[in-house]
């Protein structure tokens, strides 16, 4: 079932020749209805072009873009492209992560698509010929270390993706996810490589608009990470409800495999496909998917190699590891591979492009060649999609607070440890979740009398998710009670819970004017709050919150909790 065939790459590249497609629709703004065809859309980027040459006299330059889900984005992104330009992609160009980067490479120029731009400096930076595009390692935390990509990496993944998804000119992604972001990047290259659609829009799932627009639009598909989906779950998703959708995809991180098995079934029943992807940013960024008829029978897997690629298990040693079903480091070879990473402008002039990538993730195959992630090597965690780096969290946050001792954590929950006495209060998780671009609900302090530590005397992080996460979800039951009681008497723990749904929405959604005639539906948060919001709801109602929560005010809300306590004898 090993697919090997080797896809051939096509001249010219995915973003030149866009004009080749003709007047069939390049992008389609689902929010204004306005549609660019591939002509139109060639025809700006060659005036976009001329401004920019005007701009460069004759320069390479190095040119940081501010990434929207807008057509002025595109057609800087692929003005700049057939321009051979170096790029790198970023959220904002306003934030303080940002001007960090800018202070560091120092680009010779700033992209707002189509808003005035910042022409930064003539001065040339030396830079690898086939070198087209910077992004970060761990998505956006502003951290100066890039992955290298070059045009033919992202060529040959645009194609491959294209070939195992059966993409053609008649699909039309739903394109919600950002472009800075390289799963968001992925879809974007690969609909572009076979003159398809992308309908923009900067609507997030819970919303009714989004759905509302996917349907006026035909939309065929969407993209989503892991969170996505445990959203689509708790809104009963009906693949059925939306007659153009032919599939969906799932990356960004693990899913839980019985949630694979929730929506390959739903999709499946449906007559649509589920695909489940995994990749790395190093890989731009597909390394493998699992086949959509495969997912409900293999809900653990991560698939097969991508077309064109090749992944195999190493041991300790770095010796292939060829019989099924034991575990070793995952690899991956293939036209797609970096090259290398840059943590200084000096770094832009290289090519480090390694024989194999080695993935740090732990993996088994089985006796039909599927893979299966079982671990990490490595301590990189992926909340909302977004890699974030744990050692670094941690380093910065010791920087910045002395009490801070590890950082402990895994896609859902990030520990920062504290000695006992040791405080941070609720302004410095607002601080730290903006430093690293994530929602607050994201982070919790747990103070420690005794800080964990291996027999080996390295730090325990296990046993400090563990016990956080004791904290966190508390099952209900005398047993478990008492079990609490003795855990915090022998660490030294201490917590603080929620105590009213108002509470807890003043604490997560801080920035939005609540009142308590507000249905929660009404507040307008994007999908990574609503996530954490409902996360904290189950937390209150044990488990089980009214199945129309979503639909309640915060008066309603608070009135259904207060019941739920006196029920349950808090």
């Amino acid at each position: 079932m090993v697919l090997t065939d080797k896809t051939p790459l096509a001249t010219p590249y995915f973003f030149e020749d866009l004009s080749r497609s003709g007047q069939s629709p390049a992008l389609i703004d689902a929010r204004t209805g306005q549609i660019t065809d591939y002509v139109s859309l060639a025809l700006a980027v060659d005036d976009r072009k001329r401004v920019l040459r005007e701009r460069f006299q004759g320069l390479r330059p190095l040119v940081f873009i501010e990434a929207r889900n807008d057509p002025a984005f595109f057609v800087d992104y692929l003005a700049c492209l057939q321009l051979g330009c170096v790029l790198h992609l970023v959220e904002s160009l306003n934030d303080a992560k940002t001007r960090e980067l800018v202070g560091h490479y120092r680009p010779n120029l700033l992209l707002r698509g189509g808003e005035a731009d910042d022409h930064l400096n003539d001065r040339p930076i030396d830079m690898h010929p086939d070198l087209t595009l910077l992004l970060s390692t761990s998505g956006s935390t502003g951290s100066p270390k890039f992955v290298k990509l070059s045009a033919a990496s992202l060529e040959a993944n645009a194609r491959s993706i294209a070939h195992y998804l059966r993409l053609n000119s008649s699909e039309r992604a739903f394109h919600h996810l950002k472009a800075f972001y390289s799963y968001g990047l992925s879809v974007i290259h690969s609909h572009l490589a076979v003159g398809a659609s992308l309908v923009l829009t900067d609507a997030s799932v819970n919303e009714t608009r989004f759905w509302s627009e996917f349907s006026a639009s035909d939309a065929t598909s969407f993209a989503g990470v892991p969170y996505t989906f445990e959203t689509l779950k708790q809104m009963d998703f009906a693949p059925e409800a939306y007659p153009s959708l032919r599939y969906a995809t799932q990356a960004g991180g693990r899913l839980e495999a019985t949630l694979v098995k929730l929506f390959a079934q739903r999709f499946n029943r449906a007559g649509r496909a589920f695909y489940v992807m995994y990749g790395q940013t190093e890989a731009a960024p597909r390394m493998s998917y699992l086949p959509a008829e495969l997912a409900e029978s293999h809900p653990s897997s991560i698939g097969l190699a991508i077309p064109g690629g090749r992944l195999s298990l190493i041991d300790e040693e770095g010796r292939d590891i060829d019989e099924p079903d034991r575990a070793g480091e995952l690899v991956y070879e293939g036209p797609n591979i970096m090259m290398g990473y840059a943590e200084t402008p000096q770094d832009l002039s290289r090519d480090d492009t390694p024989l194999r990538l080695i993935t740090g993730d732990t993996a088994i195959r089985d006796s039909l060649g599927l893979f299966s992630i079982v671990g990490r090597s490595s301590r990189f965690v992926k909340p909302f999609g977004t890699r974030l780096n744990l050692d670094e969290v941690q380093t910065w946050l010791k920087s910045e607070y002395r009490d801070v001792f590890a950082v402990a954590g895994d896609d859902r929950l990030v520990v920062i440890a504290l000695t006992r006495g040791g405080e941070m209060g609720a302004k410095d998780i607002e601080r730290v979740a903006a430093r690293f671009s994530l929602p607050t609900s994201l982070f919790v302090t747990r103070a420690f009398e005794t800080v964990p530590t291996l027999p080996n005397g390295k730090l325990d992080y296990a046993s400090i998710l563990i016990v956080a996460r004791l904290i966190s979800e508390p099952p209900r039951g005398g047993f478990f009670e008492r079990l609490m009681g003795t855990v915090k008497d022998l660490l030294g723990l201490s917590s603080e819970n929620f105590n009213s749904v108002s509470e807890m929405l003043q604490s997560k959604l801080s920035q939005h004017a609540l009142s308590p005639h507000l249905r929660f539906a009404e507040i307008g948060i994007d999908s990574l709050a609503y996530v954490g919001v409902a996360i904290e709801i189950e937390s209150l109602f044990d488990g089980a919150p009214p199945p129309n929560w979503q639909g309640m005010t915060i008066d309603e809300l608070e009135k259904a909790h207060l019941a739920h306590k006196a029920r349950v004898g808090f």
